[in-house]
């Protein structure tokens, strides 16, 4: 039995206002924090990569030259991360039956991971896997096409954690080691870039 159709969400959007200058620039092992996730999204299971961009998209545009991702505007960033999965799920193709939704400042998070998320889907046939760390539940996490509508009804700050929250019969967790990392400071970037785990 052939893969379900399952795309990849990158949530590249935010003003970056702790780091001071567009973060999703910033090279982490060399590469380019953006660059880095949807590279991730591109070599897994998944069959397109969208790319939502708001602030410092003149920036990131660059970054993405050569990669499959496909990139959507959204205008409304400064409304919460809800806008940007809003635009993103509005703009998945309409074979999608699934999307597993990433934070491009988490550019630990690897196409392995991603494609462990894909087969935990498969084997336990529920609607929600969500990546466990530090004993929270969160991004990336795959959701199936039925719960689309509760993504596209999103509305300020909250993002994908609160769907998971109210469907918490409908999902299952998967361990996380070091992927969930994400980057909002300056020491955050040195602290990855110096392979450490705090």
């Amino acid at each position: 039995m052939p893969d379900p159709f399952v795309s990849a969400l990158v949530l590249a959007a935010g003003p970056s206002r702790r780091m001071g200058t567009p973060k999703l620039a910033l090279p982490v092992d060399g590469t380019p924090m953006l660059r880095r996730v949807v590279d991730a999204a591109a070599h897994s299971r998944c069959r397109e990569t969208v790319v939502v961009l708001g602030a410092h998209q003149e920036v990131y545009r660059l970054l993405l030259a050569g990669t499959p991702g496909r990139v959507v505007e959204n205008p409304e960033y400064e409304h919460g991360m809800s806008t940007s999965i809003r635009a993103g799920v509005a703009a998945l193709s309409s074979e999608s039956e699934a999307v597993v939704i990433l934070l491009a400042d988490q550019p630990r998070v690897t196409a392995e991971v991603i494609n462990r998320l894909i087969d935990t889907y498969l084997q336990e046939g529920k609607r929600i896997v969500a990546s466990a760390y530090r004993g929270a539940v969160g991004v990336p996490v795959l959701f199936d096409a039925a719960l689309y509508l509760e993504l596209l009804t999103l509305e300020g700050d909250a993002g994908a954690r609160s769907v998971i929250e109210t469907y918490p019969q409908h999902g299952v967790a998967v361990a996380l080691e070091d992927g969930w990392q994400d980057v909002d400071t300056p020491e955050d970037l040195g602290r990855l870039s110096g392979g450490g785990s705090e």
